[in-house]
């Protein structure tokens, strides 16, 4: 839900055909998410770790990014570095945006305001997803985050989920 307004992909809409006692509450941690950030490397490279930021480590825990904490007090490209003595230990990290900040990630770099990135988000959903389907994104998609992690691969580096992976939209 953004700022009142149901995409279908809301954790109580009519969309979801889930019982209330399966649908996901809050932000989005599933194991599609996860794959689905992990895999979009050009979102990774942009994370500019700040506390309360959440993230998954390789063992599948998600946690809350607080410096010092989990054993790694930096991270850098993606990885908790710890390092002790003359032995540097590397964690892998996989952020996982929260939809507040896949729309902030939307308007970087192009000058593009809230107002209008909202409207062309909402344009988007109403047209199929990547070539050669007729489904929606909203039809696609389970959370807000995946969704808009799936707008922001598309507009701004050419790229469509198939399910499994990211590869360049075609045309």
């Amino acid at each position: 839900m953004i700022k009142g307004v149901d995409l279908g992909l809301s954790t109580h809409g009519e969309s979801d055909p889930r019982p209330d006692s399966e649908r996901p509450t809050g932000m989005d941690k599933s194991s599609r998410y996860i794959e689905m950030c992990k895999g979009a490397r050009e979102i990774q490279e942009t994370w500019n770790h700040k506390t309360g930021d959440i993230f998954a480590t390789d063992a599948g825990e998600v946690l809350f990014w607080v410096p010092g904490k989990y054993g790694a007090p930096e991270i850098k490209k993606g990885f908790g570095v710890t390092r002790s003595d003359k032995v540097v230990t590397l964690a892998r990290y996989t952020w996982l945006p929260r939809y507040s900040q896949l729309i902030e990630a939307a308007q970087d770099e192009s000058g593009v305001n809230f107002r209008d990135v909202t409207f062309h988000f909402y344009t988007w959903l109403e047209a199929p997803y990547g070539s050669g389907t007729k489904q929606l994104p909203k039809e696609l998609f389970t959370s807000n985050e995946q969704v808009w992690l799936a707008y922001v691969m598309e507009k701004r580096y050419g790229k469509v989920w198939t399910g499994e992976e990211w590869l360049k939209a075609k045309g």
